[in-house]
């Protein structure tokens, strides 16, 4: 069972979503801080854009 603050959990994605969605960070900024690909960030944030917090 991972830990309930990885990142690669939901709790993670919907983190990093939020920050690029809701607190405007740059994509880069926000992968560093999260520890994923620019490309996987933007796949998060797009989704929480698109579904809300349910897919984020």
């Amino acid at each position: 069972m991972p830990h309930a603050n990885a990142v690669l959990t939901e709790r993670g994605r919907l983190r990093l979503a939020r920050c690029v969605v809701d607190e405007r960070w740059p994509l880069r900024r926000a992968a560093e801080r999260f520890q994923v690909s620019a490309t996987t960030a933007k796949r998060w944030a797009d989704r929480y854009r698109t579904h809300g917090p349910a897919r984020a």
